[in-house]
């Protein structure tokens, strides 16, 4: 009975492996705010209407399939379409800042295997920083311009290709062609 509660003081007491410290600096906001409406947002009458009619009573209890009739949607306020749009128009201007590294990657070998898959944030100047993974561990990336450095891994020295970009990763003394694709 001593032994059972003596090897479990001593499991407890083992060194516990602890994650790969980072090297990257923290989250910032960016510099394109989200859409934040303002304060009269929704309160505001459109021309020409009286005022804001319900278009469906509130509900009282689970409605079931059979009660809609030729629409599962009532049409959308003008308050809602508007939010909408302007979700909308957020996510086109921070698109159109964004840098040609922006978003999700996978590096493959010669054979299409993923190696890695790759999340970047491309603000259109200066570096690109992100994380990767794969099946074993993960890490910081960044990207300089030139070179894609995977932390604890290597580095890639990139090229523009027709389907995304090509290049070599060199890491624990071995060089190997990668591709970076965009993930279907």
């Amino acid at each position: 009975m001593s032994g059972i509660i003596l090897a479990a003081v001593a499991g407890l007491l083992a060194p516990q492996a602890a994650p790969h410290p980072s090297t990257q600096t923290l989250y910032t906001a960016p510099a394109i705010r989200p859409f934040e409406p303002g304060s009269d947002f929704g309160r505001e009458i459109a021309e020409g209407d009286v005022g804001p009619t319900p278009h469906r009573a509130p509900l009282t209890a689970p409605v079931t399939v059979d009660a809609y009739d030729g629409s599962y949607e009532v049409t959308p306020t003008d308050a809602e379409a508007a939010y909408e749009q302007g979700v909308a128009s957020a996510e086109i201007r921070a698109d159109q800042t964004a840098g040609p590294m922006d978003g999700a990657w996978r590096i493959v070998d010669a054979e299409g295997r993923t190696l890695y898959e790759m999340v970047l944030m491309d603000s259109g100047s200066g570096r690109a920083e992100g994380g990767w993974r794969n099946a074993r561990d993960s890490g910081a990336a960044v990207f300089d311009g030139r070179t894609l450095t995977l932390e604890g891994v290597g580095g890639i020295a990139l090229e523009r290709g027709r389907s995304g970009w090509t290049g070599r990763l060199t890491g624990d003394g071995q060089t190997r062609p990668v591709t970076l694709t965009r993930p279907d």
